[in-house]
């Protein structure tokens, strides 16, 4: 089992405009062997790069400092609604900019100064070094920069953002305007860095309901992986039922505010439906996340994600069932399925919920998919993420945000896996295979 250091960001990149959810596209403009696939996959994962209208990421498209600075603070917990404005000494920046309040958090972070006296120049384009020195703030290591010397402004940040991994497949030079690839890599840098991780982790509430994690020891993973490695995953006994995200802390979804409801709870409520339809089959449930205001490893969003790979595997689970809503510009709407890879017995699975959804709901066949979600490709059994419609869609929120489409949806990926477990083993079917399959 490999234990990938994925990142799934809980920020909304500044020109995607889009609260986020989970919502992976191909962008054709990003083949898998572009150098910053990784970091723009990851990000796409969950919906905070929402590409353009005809399906593209534009990865050499410029961005400016305005746009960075609400990239930053988005990702540092900047709340819209919550957040004081605090002054700011640039004129440039007038009240009713609309990134005045982006611009403030950043500078009350120490993360801006200004180009010069009283001037931000927010249209400017952002460059590497710009980028990169708000990062390395970030981290905390703005002093060890300042001690660095070198030629430029900016040496001192270059080398110590170089020192704790923040320029990790750059393509730029420190002073290029830099472009939506680089600005995707910069921030998946920064968050995955040990420097950033070992940060203001605050404990959490006792009343969230949050389960935390308990590592799982080399010894223990050995022996799990020997069990499974002997299972029949045709005949299935337990079932894992993931909502998705957490009801609050680091790993929220999505949100629809014409309805006042978020992704976490309609994951959840679905989940909930979907334990009583499996139940009643007879099956074993373990549920990720018992109540509807429950977290798991609330500490980040990698750990909550390993948490609910980890109990997948310590309940010795069959089936690992993902329940997600989709983002997707106002443009996007039905029920997709991702697996990691075609051929197999997630394949399956995915199809059959794809048929059985659609059949009982309405909603738009968009079809079995692979990705490398974390949770797909981490588990040893099984498993599929289900986007079970578009949150910023009339037509699917109607199903999505009601008892009784709630009550289909469950009712019929229920059907799907009771047809799954009545059918033959498939031959030599692997489960996971080492390199991630493209989807066809």
């Amino acid at each position: 089992m490999k234990r990938t250091l994925v990142l799934m960001l809980t920020l909304i990149i500044a020109f995607s405009g889009i609260t986020s959810g989970v919502f992976a596209t191909d962008f054709p403009d990003v083949p898998n062997n572009h150098l910053n696939f990784d970091a723009i996959s990851y990000l796409t994962e969950i919906g905070v790069i929402a590409g353009y209208e005809d399906f593209t990421f534009r990865p050499e498209r410029e961005i400016t400092r305005t746009e960075f600075c609400a990239l930053m603070a988005r990702t540092l917990g900047y709340d819209k609604e919550t957040y004081v404005l605090e002054d700011i000494p640039f004129y440039d920046v007038p009240e009713e900019y609309w990134g005045r309040g982006y611009i403030s958090f950043c500078f009350e972070k120490g993360l801006i100064n200004g180009m010069e006296e009283g001037v931000f120049a927010p249209a400017d384009k952002v460059t590497i070094a710009q980028a990169v020195k708000m990062t390395v703030c970030a981290v905390g290591k703005n002093e060890e920069a300042l001690l660095t010397k070198g030629e430029k402004w900016y040496s001192g940040y270059m080398a110590v953002a170089g020192e704790n991994g923040l320029l990790d497949k750059m393509s730029q030079k420190a002073d290029e305007n830099a472009a939506r690839s680089n600005v995707a890599q910069i921030v998946y840098n920064m968050l995955v860095s040990e420097a950033f991780n070992g940060q203001g982790e605050e404990e959490p509430d006792e009343n969230t309901g949050d389960t935390e994690r308990e590592e799982l020891s080399d010894e223990e993973l050995s022996e799990i992986e020997k069990v499974f490695a002997k299972k029949d995953f045709s005949d299935v006994k337990v079932i894992l039922v993931d909502a998705g995200h957490n009801y609050q802390g680091k790993d929220i979804g999505a949100e629809n505010l014409d309805y006042g409801v978020r992704e976490e709870e309609i994951t959840w409520q679905i989940a909930d439906k979907l334990r009583d339809n499996l139940e009643a089959m007879g099956y074993t449930v373990v549920m990720t996340r018992e109540k509807m205001t429950d977290s798991i490893a609330n500490s980040s969003v990698i750990d909550s994600l390993q948490a609910r790979v980890d109990l997948a595997h310590t309940s010795f689970a069959d089936l690992f069932i993902s329940i997600h809503c989709n983002i997707g510009n106002g443009i996007g709407k039905g029920i997709e399925s991702y697996c990691f890879q075609l051929g197999g017995y997630s394949a399956r699975l995915a199809a059959l919920v794809q048929e059985k959804v659609s059949e009982s709901t309405g909603l738009y066949d968009r079809g079995v998919k692979t990705a490398n979600f974390f949770v797909n490709k981490n588990t040893l059994m099984p498993s599929v993420l289900i986007e079970t419609g578009f949150m910023d869609n009339e037509h699917d929120m109607e199903i999505l945000a009601s008892r009784d489409g709630q009550e289909r949806i469950a009712t019929a990926i229920a059907r799907a896996v009771r047809e799954y477990d009545t059918m033959e083993p498939i031959e030599n079917a692997a489960i996971k295979e080492e390199n991630y399959d493209e989807e066809a």
